[in-house]
């Protein structure tokens, strides 16, 4: 049976999209009971370092924390944990993971993951990492983006995690792709809040669109999407608050990551809400979205500007804000 699309049109506000897309989904929902999940972890030198200025613990101690804080949430999915630094080791299990040393080489990570991931046993892999790599970054990048296509097409979902401020969060992007989870941790405050949205990475069930991108399906089993044309079987409707709501969520989610966009989406929410019939939903909806990009400058501010986990601490931050998948 073909998914039936609806389109909505919103207005044009530079060059953000102008079109959300939407369908019921009709993939069958992926069972995860028993499946096991791979964590690629990073056990280089730095990872031996303080996590946050106020010395809670290191960087590998966390990571220890958040994977034993998962296992304890999925207790019917057990764990394989590639370590790596300047070559991955031995899958191992959590007790076994070696202390921190070497550098950062993403690289060798792609030839290991085509052996150890196409069995079909894994139901999500999960990166974590907190540095820049030690090898050519042109390099590095096509490979954390293989890793990343090697763990969608073997059916495991992938999700990220950025440690610390100075964490690679372009390279947890690539690996998540443009709607999977990119997760960032710094401070013991929040790791429950963080184990949450892994485990929700997790569990996602995801629709795969003809052009190959893989779009999340949500609580109400749709799918949503933008873009700049409509989907090809047009019905064309009028927005409600729900999405005109969706619609910012997937804009802001997009365009978020340059502080340079926030007073452009505040333009876009403005132009949004006209659709909208009701004054108190003009109203509502108006500060909703001024308070999350407010919320997202302070993120900024808060982090060094040179801070590589920028892009992963600010996607983390918008999707716990907006409760968009």
């Amino acid at each position: 049976m073909a998914a039936t699309h609806t389109s909505v049109i919103f207005p044009k506000v530079g060059d953000f999209s102008t079109v959300l897309n939407f369908g019921i989904n009709t993939t069958p929902v992926r069972n995860i009971e028993e499946k096991k999940i791979l964590y690629i972890l990073d056990g280089t030198g730095s990872m031996g370092e303080f996590i946050n200025e106020k010395l809670e613990c290191s960087k590998s101690i966390m990571a220890k924390r958040i994977i034993g804080n998962i296992q304890t949430r999925l207790p019917t999915n057990d764990s394989d944990i590639m370590v790596f630094n300047t070559k991955p080791s031995p899958l191992c299990k959590l007790a076994d993971v070696p202390a921190p040393s070497g550098s950062t080489y993403f690289s060798p990570l792609v030839p290991e993951l085509q052996k150890v991931v196409p069995d079909g046993n894994y139901c999500a892999v999960i990166f974590m990492s907190d540095g820049i790599p030690s090898e050519d970054l042109t390099v590095a990048r096509d490979a954390i983006k293989a890793i990343g296509n090697i763990t969608r097409e073997a059916r495991a979902n992938p999700v990220a995690l950025a440690i610390g401020s100075d964490a690679d969060g372009a390279a947890c992007g690539l690996f998540a792709g443009n709607r999977g989870y990119n997760c960032y941790i710094k401070y013991d405050k929040d790791v429950d809040e963080i184990v949450g949205d892994i485990v929700n990475g997790i569990n996602c069930n995801y629709h795969l669109l003809e052009n190959g991108a893989y779009i999340p399906i949500e609580a109400d089993n749709q799918y949503y999407y933008v873009g700049d044309a409509a989907s090809a079987s047009i019905v064309t409707i009028k927005p409600d608050r729900k999405l005109c709501e969706k619609y910012l969520n997937l804009v802001i989610q997009k365009n978020i990551s340059d502080i340079k966009n926030i007073p452009l989406l505040k333009s876009l929410v403005e132009h949004v809400v006209l659709l909208l019939d009701t004054e108190d939903d003009k109203t509502v909806v108006t500060k909703k979205y001024f308070d999350m990009l407010d919320q997202m400058k302070k993120v900024y501010v808060s982090l060094p500007p040179t801070s590589g986990a920028m892009l992963s601490a600010i996607s983390s931050n918008y999707r716990q804000a907006s409760q968009q998948v």
